[in-house]
């Protein structure tokens, strides 16, 4: 019997395992991967949401307390308002929101704010 005939099946076999588990390996890898940049992500959106909650609580409170708002901030604070509750903020400033869509866009009369 020819060396070749035994050693070929014997290295098929050991190139078919290797090939398999650097495949697996690698699959492993990407999986891993992929988890690391959903965390990351998540993360991220948990930055945004907590950065403009706080601006929105800040700026709706300030001119809450002062009775009225300009045009201009207010359409700053609806598309804030709008990124925040797209990425899944909804708590107190979705109420405190709903207050502050109430102000006028003027300074009322005899006030010189």
């Amino acid at each position: 019997m020819d060396w070749v005939s035994i050693f070929l099946p014997s290295l098929s076999s050991i190139l078919s395992g290797v090939l398999i588990w650097k495949f697996k390996a690698l699959q492993a890898a990407g999986e891993a991967e992929r988890l690391e940049r959903a965390r990351k992500h998540e993360a991220l959106v948990d930055g945004v949401v907590a950065m403009l909650r706080d601006r929105l609580i800040d700026v709706m409170d300030h001119y809450l307390s002062i009775g009225w708002v300009p045009h201009h901030k207010a359409e700053a604070v609806n598309k804030m308002y709008l990124a925040y509750h797209g990425l899944g903020g909804n708590d107190i400033v979705t109420q405190t929101y709903l207050q502050f869509t109430t102000l006028p866009h003027a300074v009322p009369q005899g006030r010189n704010d």
